[in-house]
């Protein structure tokens, strides 16, 4: 009998042995460790993980892993395995990056051409984020205009969140208002981390309280635009205006169809504002205004460089048109700070 109970004390204790680490394993237990592992300094410990897991779900798993930084300061990313959602973060100097961004930012030319429009990001960040049509996902850029050692550089934080969907098939999108101020501050976070860590002793913005979505780009009618497109003749669309925002979108409809845009016109700052001119093939000796969809462009010396200004005209040049463009160039300077622009 008592050697019995020797025999099974001792199959108890290879139980409890091996059952242990085991229902560990099957419990979980494994891929928390892994996960908490992946999220412990990534993007060189720029990223600040707070609020992600409530962007991309708010339950279940996070796991962050790194990308090869090909130019980039540093690249990484961040998913909620349990719901599909991602996160890409990365940051670099303005050499790399401000292109890059431009594209993620749907600019394959400079002058939108997708019809997605940019909203500030606010509370004193030069940043700005996309306002797409279907709110799927969301792109937002920050710039950080250095100071001492870096002066002249700008270091620029991009990320690209894609909310998370969950097994019925919902989607926290970005349409939320509580989304898009949580995407901000998750940005702005990332950016004074990135600041410290690559010493590039900007000044930095503000707790970012909210952000304009889709539902900020309005049409306006002739008389009331007080946004992008304030000091504008004619039924217009615009987004909300702010003076750190490093590019600026609004559109002119048309008269008889206003369904219809009849011009697109751009703004951009440093560090966007040559690779918007690259981006339509704009040499230092280009003159406007374009005819037909041909870039018409103008400049304004600006505290952080040259800002440049674009117009993608959807019809002949007329008189408007160009009042159009001058009078959104003028505003948009003056927003920023900058000196008269030289116009076409």
């Amino acid at each position: 009998m008592g050697q019995n109970r020797r025999r099974w004390a001792w199959l108890g204790a290879v139980l409890l042995v091996v059952g242990a680490p085991t229902g560990w394993y099957f419990g979980g237990g494994y891929d928390r460790w892994q996960d908490g592992r992946s999220l412990q300094g990534l993007c060189g410990g720029a990223v600040d993980t707070a609020e992600v897991k409530d962007l991309l779900g708010g339950a279940g798993r996070l796991r962050g892993y790194e990308i090869s930084p090909e130019g980039w300061l540093a690249n990484c990313g961040l998913t909620a395995p349990d719901r599909s959602g991602t996160l890409s973060v990365d940051v670099a100097w303005d050499v790399p990056r401000a292109y890059d961004a431009m594209f993620e930012l749907r600019r394959t030319r400079a002058v939108r051409s997708e019809g997605v429009p940019v909203v500030p990001v606010g509370a004193g960040w030069a940043g700005v984020m996309s306002a797409r049509g279907d709110d799927d996902r969301a792109d937002l850029v920050l710039a950080l205009s250095c100071t001492g050692k870096q002066a002249d550089r700008q270091l620029i934080v991009s990320l690209t969140a894609d909310p998370a969907r969950d097994h019925g098939g919902s989607k926290d999108d970005l349409a939320s208002a509580e989304q898009r101020a949580r995407l901000g501050r998750i940005g702005a976070r990332t950016a004074q981390r990135a600041n410290d860590i690559w010493g590039c002793g900007a000044p930095l913005g503000g707790r970012i309280e909210q952000l304009p979505g889709r539902a900020d780009v309005v049409t306006a009618q002739p008389g009331r635009a007080n946004g992008t497109c304030a000091g504008v003749a004619g039924q217009v669309r615009e987004s909300p205006a702010d003076g750190t925002a490093p590019v600026e979108d609004r559109a002119v409809l048309m008269p008889d169809d206003p369904r219809a845009v009849g011009l697109r016109l751009s703004a951009y700052y440093p560090p966007f504002a040559y690779r918007a001119r690259d981006g339509v093939g704009l040499d230092r000796g280009s003159t406007g205004p374009g005819v037909d969809g041909s870039p018409s462009w103008a400049t304004a010396k600006c505290p952080g460089g040259t800002a440049v200004y674009l117009g993608n005209r959807l019809e002949p040049t007329n008189a408007s048109a160009r009042d159009a463009f001058a009078a959104f160039a003028r505003h948009s300077a003056e927003r920023h700070g900058c000196s008269a622009p030289a116009l076409p």
